[in-house]
């Protein structure tokens, strides 16, 4: 039988060495991934089973996939962006015998072929991002897809799709939403996002934020993040919003709520949402201020249509590391990591802590799939389960909490 070198599909082994210590550095401090996780996985349930990890093939991912590769399962990689895999990382994983299908910069074709070649791997669990294996799967590997014993979606565009295709086509197995889970979009979307996201547009562009005017497409729990993170460093954060809800919760938040026509002459930055297609583009371009930075924080690369930029521009240049500027007559348009996910394309991700909790819902919701017992069809972890990922995190912060007296219940008596 081939090795897992043999398998695989990545820049360069030799790269290997400064993946190990990337990685090392992850796990000291995942005391979730590293300790919880391993003492759950310990009953079994893993064993003999093939997960396709399809994650931004980065330090924190590659633990959750030695972790799993510990339980007993088989682990084959992929990155779920083209644009996000650090390629010491792939390296490691290979080195430590996980068969990985991913290079950095590699572009669109061979990133679909790197996904195909994980499907055809014949995963019985997939660990997903943006349902892109199971969406895959369903259009080019249906004998797969109707094989799979479950899936665990980490992001909101993911179980939209999921949901969507539940409806549409039908799920032969059973998913499990960990984006639904309170210790996932509560402090991932939110935290880990917004502090991601402005290190990477700051130290990519080295400018200061303080008065700066940035305006930000979408009001979810990733909107919600980078108007926290923008307004503690001294800029202006401005919603633009499509649902009436969300842009009065924006509002009552403090930050100023216009539509994009007022909002983005006023802007700076501009930082992509919504987990859409398109959110900024050419019809944008008479409202955009001339230099500004325009940079992507929603699941789709063409949040940012740099290919509508590109077709009205009468000059592309790169300007600096990770900057592309788009000359539109007297305007320039610098887009940050061509409009990928930039905390990611441009950064080092989400911080260690955060994604230590990301990846205890996702190793739960994989664990809990292979255990069984649960219909076709999506779910999210039980409360229960939540509580009790939240208690073991809250436990690794050395944090105690407090327990209601008898005193404190408030008893209906209905006799």
């Amino acid at each position: 039988m081939t090795n897992a070198r043999d398998r695989s599909d990545i820049a360069d082994i030799d790269l290997a060495s400064s993946g190990h210590q990337a990685i090392e550095w992850a796990r000291e401090h995942s005391p979730l991934v590293d300790g919880y996780l391993r003492d759950r996985f310990r009953d079994g349930a893993l064993e003999g089973k093939t997960v396709a990890v399809v994650v931004h093939l980065e330090a924190k991912t590659a633990l959750l996939a030695t972790v799993l590769a510990d339980a007993g399962a088989r682990v084959v990689a992929a990155g779920s962006n083209p644009f996000s895999t650090r390629d010491n990382i792939a390296a490691a994983l290979v080195d430590r015998g996980i068969e990985v299908h991913s290079t950095r910069e590699s572009g669109y074709p061979a990133w679909e072929k790197h996904l195909l070649a994980v499907a055809d791997s014949g995963p019985d669990l997939i660990i997903d991002d943006g349902a892109e294996l199971t969406v895959r799967m369903a259009r080019h590997r249906r004998e797969q897809f109707n094989a799979l014993s479950g899936v665990t979606e980490q992001t909101t565009t993911g179980v939209e799709r999921l949901r969507k295709m539940e409806e549409s086509i039908g799920l032969p197995f059973a998913a499990m939403a960990a984006n639904s889970a309170a210790c996932k979009h509560l402090f991932d979307n939110r935290y880990g996002t917004g502090q991601s996201t402005i290190q990477a547009i700051l130290n990519l562009t080295n400018l200061l934020m303080p008065g700066k005017g940035v305006a930000i497409v979408g009001y979810g729990w990733v909107g919600r993040g980078l108007a926290t993170y923008v307004r503690a460093m001294g800029g202006e954060p401005i919603v633009i919003e499509v649902d009436p809800v969300k842009a009065l919760e924006a509002y009552m938040d403090g930050c100023t709520v216009a539509p994009a026509h007022e909002a983005l002459p006023r802007a700076d930055f501009v930082i992509t949402a919504t987990g859409g297609m398109r959110a900024i583009g050419h019809r944008h371009v008479e409202h955009l201020k001339d230099g500004v930075i325009l940079a992507n924080a929603g699941h789709h690369d063409l949040e940012v249509d740099v290919d509508a930029f590109a077709a009205i521009a009468d000059d592309v240049t790169i300007v600096r590391e990770d900057i592309t500027r788009y000359q539109v007559g007297d305007k320039r348009l610098d887009v940050l990591s061509s409009g990928a996910l930039v905390n990611i394309a441009g950064g080092l991700g989400h911080p260690i802590e955060i994604m230590d909790l990301s990846f205890a819902v996702q190793g739960v919701g994989c664990h809990e799939l292979a255990r069984g017992g649960y219909e076709a069809g999506l779910h999210v972890i039980g409360a229960e389960l939540d509580a009790e990922i939240a208690a073991a995190k809250l436990k690794s912060y050395g944090i105690v909490l407090d327990t209601l007296s008898e005193e404190q219940a408030d008893i209906v008596e209905l006799d």
